[in-house]
């Protein structure tokens, strides 16, 4: 009995290596169950899916270091991440500002103490939660302590042997900006997002289900990486206090007509679509592309519409113009100006991380995912997975969330200067 639950044990969590390609699946599928654990905040599932990745990476003969990397980071338990269902907080960050996401019913009451030649910065948080306490040493030598206080409050401490100034507000997060008072000129200060909870902001993640977009290297498909960003994405927006919806929530096929639906449907203020882009013949071919519709005026625009246009099937390049030059001519502008002001975000922000980023412009295009919306859309062609440098960071989880604060910083451009 024994030895069958063991065999059980080892053929659900253990690569197969029985042969590479049962291995390459086993690899694939590890990968996916990684990228759902992080957007779910599962640390054990995170463990489970690194250690199969590992295995069947080195099966394969991968490099699989950074993999092993994040294995030892999770193993030390350096970062804080807890569940903050059933009113749990979650520590977003520490420094240079600290972020805490807060249950719906939290109420913070602040206050300041100053005994023994030291001074307390106070947060109560009244009906939450932590999983455990914490305590840490910031950069400016400001000791934070966050533990449950009673069974209905967390509290949480900032330490200092001189006075400091504390400044913070109740968003959907608390977000608290603290400096020691002989430092004030050295720190920059960024204003809190304005939250207008009367934008409404529908994200699509191209493809799904059995329509997998294009295949680039590593066996990458596009479906898996764009479904991750979106969810980024939303949580960005959300945090800015936008309504976001997204087109599909899971790996599923939906048709081109149905996304435009679902978005008029939401009476959406703007339409984001998210795809990646293909080169096949030519795998040195990278860059940032941003499109919004009208017909084509270059071929490139016209052979990256032909492969988003795929899933409508039959309809003729003809029949397509003529519908194409009826719809959305009062949305062109406002969606070349949205277009604009994402890709400048994203080709400014990621400059700023990494070397050779390109950007691909803006263009016009008959993209029919975008027809028939009553609200200013576009398409973004998030990079080249035919390229392996494009491909590798688009397939990085840390890649796609800064990725998708850019878009959300071109957005928030967007509204400030189109109230």
């Amino acid at each position: 009995m024994r030895i069958f639950l063991l065999f059980i044990f080892v053929t659900l969590f253990a690569c197969n290596k029985s042969s590479n390609t049962q291995a390459y699946e086993d690899y694939i599928q590890a990968k996916q169950n990684y990228i759902k654990a992080i957007l779910d905040s599962n640390k054990p599932k995170k463990i489970s899916s690194l250690k199969e990745i590992i295995e069947c990476g080195k099966f394969l003969g991968f490099d699989v270091s950074k993999y092993q990397t994040q294995l030892t980071k999770l193993r030390k338990n350096n970062v804080y991440l807890p569940d903050i269902s059933d009113g749990f907080i979650k520590v977003l960050s520490t420094y240079p500002k600290l972020k805490i996401s807060l249950p719906n019913k939290a109420k913070v009451v602040f206050f300041t103490l100053h005994k023994k030649n030291k001074y307390y910065k106070i947060f109560d948080i009244y009906n939450a939660k932590v999983h455990k306490p914490l305590i840490k040493t910031l950069p400016n030598k400001i000791l934070l302590k966050i533990a449950q206080n009673n069974k209905h409050k967390v509290r949480v401490v900032l330490i200092y042997h001189k006075n400091f100034t504390v400044s913070f507000v109740r968003k959907p997060s608390l977000e608290v900006t603290y400096h020691i008072n002989s430092q004030i000129k050295k720190i920059t200060y960024y204003k809190p997002y304005k939250i207008n909870r009367h934008r409404i902001i529908v994200i699509d993640p191209g493809h799904g289900g059995k329509d997998p977009g294009a295949i680039g290297q590593y066996h990458i498909k596009e479906k898996d990486i764009v479904l991750p960003m979106a969810k980024y994405l939303k949580y960005e927006l959300l945090k800015r206090g936008y309504k976001v919806y997204l087109t599909r929530n899971t790996d599923r096929f939906i048709t081109l007509r149905n996304r435009t639906k679902f978005a008029n449907k939401k009476h959406a203020d703007l339409f984001i679509s998210l795809h990646c882009n293909i080169a096949p013949h030519h795998p040195r071919v990278y860059g940032i592309e941003t499109y919004f519709l009208s017909p084509a005026r270059s071929a490139r625009a016209k052979r990256v519409a032909k492969l988003e246009n795929s899933a409508i099937g039959n309809l003729r390049s003809t029949t397509q113009n003529i519908v194409l030059n009826f719809l959305n001519k009062n949305r062109i502008i406002d969606s070349t100006k949205l277009a604009i002001d994402i890709q400048k975000s994203l080709i400014y922000n990621l400059k700023k991380h990494y070397k050779y980023i390109k950007d691909g412009g803006v263009r016009p295009a008959p993209f029919w995912v975008l027809v028939g919306t009553n609200m200013p859309a576009i398409l973004i062609e998030t990079g080249f997975i035919s390229n392996k440098l494009e491909a590798r960071r688009l397939d990085s989880y840390k890649y796609q969330k800064r990725y998708a604060k850019y878009i959300a910083d071109g957005i928030d451009n967007y509204f400030r200067k189109n109230p």
